[in-house]
């Protein structure tokens, strides 16, 4: 299926337009690192494999997926860190891949209390989910707030998944009422929706935990969160809505947010004014600049960088330096990755960006 050359067009200028005011640098690939992607295959066949129906492509896909962000993302991170963040990452894509199973599902709905009641979990991968995540809390000891950042949205993630298939996926082969209704009435709530069903936050933590050795100052980095956080969920959303336009989905956040701002009155580019999906994308990239500059300047991005470089950059210290640091490097490798990896079908958006086309 192909997108009509009107989306390709739209999409193509609003992110070519997005990258160059973000002055998104992209690097290379580096050649893979064997210390991160050897035990991570082992895993992902030998522990994560068995307890899936999945096919040795299907997880080949998901390897590539989960293991790639955390590779770009978290360029000055240690292998414990990558792996852990691998693995935790390709949990959750498998959690959002399988929520068409009702079996599964009605496992899933019972994670988190089983997981307050301290009682096992039954399902051999949900198990491995609540055993990763006890994984990520160890890492995190050092620091009793990042650590909650980085473990709670993941028992969140599951929630929020179970949410949007109620609303949504089960009402797609019913007569049931569509709450979609609702949008025009909580112009918050696709937002509110959006964070519960994204983990953003703890990879947000994670941005800031190179090593399980490295505690950063907590005051030094928590008010960016907000806005990190939000970069985190925008820069997939607008990255995902070529595929996603390709398959004709419409109950992801850029849509939701549409049906919303278009209730409430809104006016905008349709022809009766009506406000429109494309109209939703150019508001989000608004939104995305202004929140990616809001962490550059708290972080100190450009001063820190100049002092990288051995200039003159007054006031900033050594710690400030490997902050701004870890930031760009997620900053700019997490929207490499999309790029790079075969599941946002980038290579046929007609986006030009100076990123190598994607191997299939």
């Amino acid at each position: 299926m192909s997108a009509p050359s009107s989306t390709s067009s739209t999409f193509a200028t609003c992110v070519e337009r997005l990258l160059a005011d973000l002055k998104y640098r992209y690097q290379p690939l580096p050649p893979p690192n064997a210390d991160f992607w050897d035990p991570f295959h082992q895993w992902m066949f030998c522990t994560l494999g068995p307890t899936t129906s999945w096919s040795e492509k299907r997880l080949a896909e998901l390897e590539h997926a989960s293991g790639g962000i955390i590779e770009r993302g978290y360029p000055y991170a240690d292998t414990e860190v990558q792996l852990l963040y691998a693995k935790v990452t390709a949990l959750a894509i498998l959690v959002d891949d399988i929520m068409d199973d009702e079996a599964t599902c009605v496992e899933l709905a019972q994670f988190s209390h089983k997981l307050f009641l301290g009682e096992p979990q039954k399902n051999s991968m949900l198990a491995l989910y609540h055993a990763t995540l006890k994984e990520v809390s160890h890492l995190f000891e050092g620091s009793e707030v990042m650590r909650d950042m980085a473990v709670i949205p993941w028992i969140v993630f599951i929630d929020g998944c179970l949410v949007e298939k109620q609303m949504f996926l089960s009402q797609q082969d019913s007569d049931a009422p569509k709450a979609t209704h609702l949008e025009g009435l909580a112009p918050n709530f696709p937002r509110y929706l959006r964070g519960r069903s994204g983990a953003s936050e703890s990879y947000v933590a994670g941005i800031f935990k190179a090593a399980k050795a490295q505690n950063l100052p907590v005051d030094r980095i928590i008010k960016i969160f907000p806005d990190a956080v939000f970069f985190c969920d925008v820069v997939n959303d607008i990255l995902s809505f070529y595929k996603e336009e390709l398959a004709g989905e419409t109950h992801n956040f850029i849509h939701i947010r549409t049906r919303s701002l278009a209730s409430a009155g809104k006016r905008g580019s349709g022809p009766a004014g009506e406000w429109t999906a494309h109209d939703t994308l150019r508001l989000l990239c608004q939104e995305l600049l202004e929140a990616t500059r809001r962490v550059d300047g708290v972080l100190r991005l450009e001063e820190c960088e100049r002092k990288m470089r051995g200039e003159v950059s007054d006031g900033v210290d050594d710690l400030d330096v490997e902050i701004a640091k870890q930031w760009r490097g997620w900053r700019d490798g997490y929207i490499s990755w999309h790029f790079e990896c075969r599941r946002y079908k980038l290579n046929s958006s007609g986006v030009t960006t100076g990123v190598p086309a994607i191997s299939v």
